[in-house]
């Protein structure tokens, strides 16, 4: 879809619009010069009063789309000053077609009201032309679009940390409690361990235990067969062991028969 403006409107902008304007200050002319001439100004002056109101009006509402626009100072009063401009003129013209229809009739408040209305205007376009008009370079306005940028990143990143720094706390506080329980669980573990270490050393003995013993009782019986004596010196000598471990592991004493001696003997 075209965003050309069309032909008519930009007629009207350019055209329409600035005629009716001049049409309505043509207008404005006759009742604007007669209401001075009713206020006591000469004919050499009163024809000034339109151009007063007119201009007025124009560098008010001018000064205020400007300032308005570019963001500055003084919008404000320039918009008032603007509106009260057309007051006036609307005033002037329907006072003098009052006067001029004898619908009503001059008086001292209207003569001094109507006099004010030159030195007002000129007091409220002095102030406007002394409002600073504080206009900002392209730098000027990227220089302070950067500082707010940057303090806004400041912020953030301090906001940022902070949070970071809370987090690394609490990570902090769980890797002291995890460690705490590895410890836990290491002495346990480490307590299950000594537990089968000793079972198991305690399996491995039974087996050598019980493998000696059979031993020593297979010497007595290998003794006696041959018909030698079956004393713990022969036995010992037998097995290849000394007599402090033949008595830890010896088995029980067999029942003596005949031609059979004790261990003791």
């Amino acid at each position: 879809m075209s965003r050309a403006v069309p032909w008519y409107i930009k007629a009207v902008l350019y055209v329409a619009i600035p005629a009716a304007v001049l049409a309505a200050l043509y207008l404005s002319i006759p009742g604007e010069v007669a209401l001075a001439r009713t206020a006591g100004w000469s004919e050499r002056y009163a024809p000034a009063m339109p151009v007063c109101l007119s201009v007025y009006a124009l560098a008010a509402g001018a000064i205020s789309w400007y300032r308005r626009k570019m963001r500055l100072s003084g919008e404000r009063t320039a918009l008032i000053g603007g509106v009260l401009a057309l007051v006036l003129a609307m005033s002037a013209q329907s006072i003098s077609h009052l006067i001029e229809q004898s619908y009503m009739g001059t008086s001292a408040a209207l003569v001094v009201a109507v006099s004010c209305i030159p030195p007002l205007v000129i007091a409220h376009l002095i102030h406007m032309a002394e409002t600073p008009s504080e206009v900002r370079s392209a730098s000027e306005e990227l220089t302070e679009a950067r500082e707010t940028i940057k303090s806004l990143t400041t912020a953030l990143v301090a906001s940022e940390s902070a949070a970071l720094v809370s987090r690394a706390g609490a990570v902090l506080v769980e890797v002291v409690r995890a460690a705490d329980t590895a410890e836990e669980l290491s002495a346990a573990a480490a307590k299950v361990t000594g537990v089968l270490d000793d079972s198991l050393r305690e399996e491995e003995a039974q087996p050598r235990t019980l493998a000696l013993t059979q031993r020593i009782d297979q010497a007595r019986k290998a003794l006696a067969a041959k018909g030698e004596k079956a004393t713990v010196e022969n036995v010992c000598k037998s097995v290849g062991i000394s007599q402090a471990t033949y008595y830890r592991h010896r088995p029980a004493e067999p029942q003596l028969t005949a031609g059979m001696l004790p261990l003791s003997a």
